[in-house]
């Protein structure tokens, strides 16, 4: 049997050195699998192992030549990676558009629509440089349903407010555990992180929102009042013990935003917002992160519905924001468009004796007719809030429990009339005004009749507008003949007319904004 002798250290040696230095490789030194490598002579051990000094001409590097400073990704490279910038995300699969009403708990690729009513900031705190920095529990609103979304955030700010429209993409949804914002209007919930997850996005509709996809309230039938809505005066007098309680209510002021530390230690911020309506006003208070929402309203015209309220009575009665409250920016309901309407009138400085509108209404052809519907007060309240854009002429059955003849008598105020923006008062048909030095013709002062009242309601003083005929077949004499009659002629034509039943044909038009009076028969 051959035997193969053992290989010597010294060639293991030699070996080793070949590969760590730039002598020519043992391929090219053996010819034979048997003959040992000669080396080139070297003074030590320490000098064979020392790099070998390249020559300061190096060869010029080709297109394929890898650099070694792009060899690792950066640690911005990964950060990229693992947070996508969230404006670039792309839907890899199709997602099915539904309404919140439509979901059902499971998972399933769905995307939905609707608006903010009600959110929240939940912090979170990790040592992970990618994880979380923390949440928001945000209620989204369609005209079908509500749903709690759960938006985590690293870096991202959302700016969210209240109303505003906002898409979500979502890979499943959950039924909603005990503790959420309101397990009984909400039983849906699902959570996202745009962020990290490239199956889920949130997006916030800024620009292109005409604002009126998703303002429809839930429960609302054409023609019917909302369930539960209450007047503020309602609310404040102990309607705010009602389970189901709605409010709409318009911005009247927005106070500051005010910072400040609690017992603990923490800081918070609020906002009051003083709402009104057409019975009463209050004090709206705003928490948190949600204050943000007051700098996108404007006052008297701003209306909010406001569902499931939380009331405090303090110094002044405060109407609060809970977990279970929802909020809904200008909703698309009639009784909103009234209030909004009635806000634009408060702030415009009333015309002392507004025109009658002469060629508005056809008072001959509704006189003949064989069909005058006799209304109340509150059947025009109702009327005018439904459809507010109707035009119609009825009757009303009216009596007279206040006049104010022979006091404007003796004011000097019985006629009116306003030029150069400023109201003009005499006991004449004409006078001159003070500002332009003009002539100007004086109309019978809409305040002289006070209170009138039906068996549903009260119109106060000014609040009506008479025509010329309408106060001559009420006084019985013209407009001249008031202003040249005498004080004992007025104190006996107040006496007789006070207490006195009117059979009043009416005209209402969106565009006056207050009942004409067409005529008036006394009963």
């Amino acid at each position: 049997m051959k035997v193969t002798p053992r290989p010597q250290p010294l060639v293991l040696f030699l070996m080793f050195t070949s590969v760590s230095t730039s002598v020519p490789s043992i391929g090219n030194q053996l010819h034979h699998p048997g003959e040992l490598m000669m080396l080139p002579p070297v003074a030590s051990v320490q000098s064979a192992l020392q790099p070998e000094i390249l020559s300061p001409k190096r060869p010029k590097q080709t297109f394929d030549a890898v650099s070694t400073a792009g060899d690792c990704l950066t640690s911005s490279d990964i950060e990229t990676f693992l947070l996508p910038p969230p404006h670039k995300w792309r839907p890899r699969t199709a997602y099915r558009e539904m309404g919140i009403g439509d979901l059902a708990p499971g998972p399933g690729y769905v995307t939905i629509m609707g608006r903010i009513v009600n959110f929240y900031e939940a912090s979170y705190t990790s040592k992970s440089p990618i994880a979380a920095k923390g949440s928001y529990k945000v209620v989204v609103k369609d005209d079908t349903g509500t749903l709690t979304v759960k938006l985590w955030y690293a870096k991202v700010d959302y700016h969210l407010r209240l109303g505003l429209l906002v898409s979500i993409w979502t890979p499943h949804v959950s039924s909603a555990e005990s503790g959420t914002l309101n397990l009984q209007q909400n039983p849906l919930i699902t959570s996202v992180f745009p962020e990290r997850d490239s199956s889920c996005y949130f997006l916030v509709h800024e620009s292109g929102d005409e604002g009126r996809l998703c303002k429809t309230p839930l429960g609302r039938k054409e023609g019917n009042q909302l369930a539960g809505l209450l007047t503020l005066r309602a609310f404040v007098e102990g309607g705010y013990d009602v389970s189901k309680a709605k409010l709409l209510v318009c911005v009247k002021s927005i106070g500051g935003r005010k910072s400040f530390s609690t017992k603990k230690g923490n800081r918070a911020e609020k906002v009051e917002i003083r709402v009104f309506d057409d019975t009463a006003e209050s004090m709206l208070t705003l928490w948190g992160c949600i204050c943000s929402s007051a700098a996108a309203w404007e006052p008297s015209h701003t209306v909010l519905l406001i569902s499931y309220p939380e009331f405090k009575v303090d110094r002044r009665p405060t109407i609060l924001m809970k977990n279970g409250t929802y909020i809904e920016v200008d909703p698309l309901v009639t009784d909103a468009c009234w209030l909004r309407a009635y806000a634009q009138r408060l702030t415009k400085r009333e015309h002392v004796n507004q025109p009658f509108p002469e060629n508005l209404f056809d008072i001959e052809a509704a006189a003949s007719s064989e069909v005058r519907v006799l209304y109340t007060l509150a059947d025009i309240d109702e009327f005018a809030r439904a459809a507010p854009a109707e035009q119609y002429i009825g009757y009303l059955s009216l009596t007279i429990v206040e006049l104010n003849l022979f006091s404007l008598y003796q004011k000097n105020m019985m006629l009116c009339e306003e030029c150069c923006g400023v109201p003009i008062f005499a006991n004449a048909m004409r006078t001159k005004c003070k500002q332009c030095e003009k002539e100007v013709p004086l109309r019978i002062n809409p305040r002289l009749v006070g209170l009138l009242i039906d068996e549903t309601g009260a119109v106060t003083s000014g609040k009506l507008i008479w025509s010329d005929d309408s106060w001559s077949q009420l006084l019985g004499r013209t407009a001249e003949e008031l202003a040249s009659s005498d004080a004992t002629l007025l104190r006996y034509l107040e006496n007789r007319l006070l207490f006195l039943k009117l059979a009043v044909m009416f005209g209402w038009s969106s565009s006056v904004g207050k009942l004409a009076v067409l005529r008036v028969t006394t009963v």
